[in-house]
């Protein structure tokens, strides 16, 4: 069982919202349905720092535990996604959606794994991951009940996803990852 994260490559289009205060919104996100969803505005970045345009993507990058997917994105890969989650619109000049990931397991293995924490002890980062493969079950998107955690999939999702033609997403590899942790 491989576990992997979202990850944008090179050189494609971000979103961002317009306001700061809407990252609290996506941080806040914990796996439960938003019945009173207020979609944040969003702007999507098409040129980088240097003045360069920027890829079109069809998952315009926000963060590992926010997924945004343009409508293309949405019709072909929503039968593989809706059964873990719930596509939320965001406010935006094109229609996107922020995936909001309601699969939370209980699957890190806190002793094994490096974790960084804040100073009141819960989890900033997690540096190398060890998972229960029998929490995780047959679980193939999920996130972890920590604020702000990524979104992981499994790597029939991610190969999925790559294969599907979708452009400006990849997946970097978690657990077991380089180095070899099960």
């Amino acid at each position: 069982m491989e576990i992997f994260v979202f990850t944008v490559p090179g050189a494609f289009e971000w979103i961002l919202p317009t306001r700061d205060d809407a990252f609290q919104t996506f941080f806040s996100l914990d796996g439960q349905r938003q019945s009173a969803w207020q979609p944040p505005e969003m702007k999507i970045l098409k040129t980088g720092d240097d003045g360069r345009p920027l890829l079109h993507s069809d998952f315009p990058w926000l963060g590992s535990d926010t997924p945004v997917l343009r409508e293309h994105a949405v019709g072909v890969l929503k039968p593989d996604l809706e059964q873990y989650g719930e596509f939320l619109p965001l406010d935006c000049a094109e229609p996107v959606w922020l995936f909001n990931v309601t699969k939370v397991v209980d699957a890190l293995d806190l002793d094994n794994s490096t974790i960084v924490p804040f100073d009141d002890g819960t989890i900033m980062t997690i540096e190398r991951h060890v998972f229960n493969p029998h929490a995780i079950g047959d679980a193939e998107i999920f996130k972890l009940p920590i604020r702000a955690s990524p979104v992981y999939v499994s790597g029939r999702v991610a190969e999925r996803i790559r294969t599907s033609g979708l452009q400006g997403v990849d997946f970097e590899p978690v657990w077991p990852g380089e180095r070899g942790a099960w």
